[in-house]
């Protein structure tokens, strides 16, 4: 399914794909690292899931097939 999503954004023209996951995903974390995401920082105590506070990690993919640092495809507004 994470194929299918980043053959389908830069089909669309999107340079960056961002997710964020629990730490403590493990599974997740390593799918997403295998897919090409690197990690881009981690927010301390972030996501709230049954009664406890967990460390989320932000994970970001750069597309080699569209944009780029000079040509952004997409623009807010």
């Amino acid at each position: 399914m994470l194929e299918r999503l980043i053959a389908l954004s830069e089909a669309d023209g999107y340079w960056t794909l961002q997710a964020q996951i629990i730490a403590a995903n493990e599974a997740s974390l390593a799918l997403h690292r295998k897919g090409g995401f690197r990690d881009v920082g981690v927010r301390e105590r972030y996501g709230h899931i049954e009664d406890a506070w967990h460390d989320v990690v932000l994970l970001e993919r750069r597309s080699n097939r569209t944009g780029g640092a000079d040509l952004p495809t997409r623009s807010c507004g």
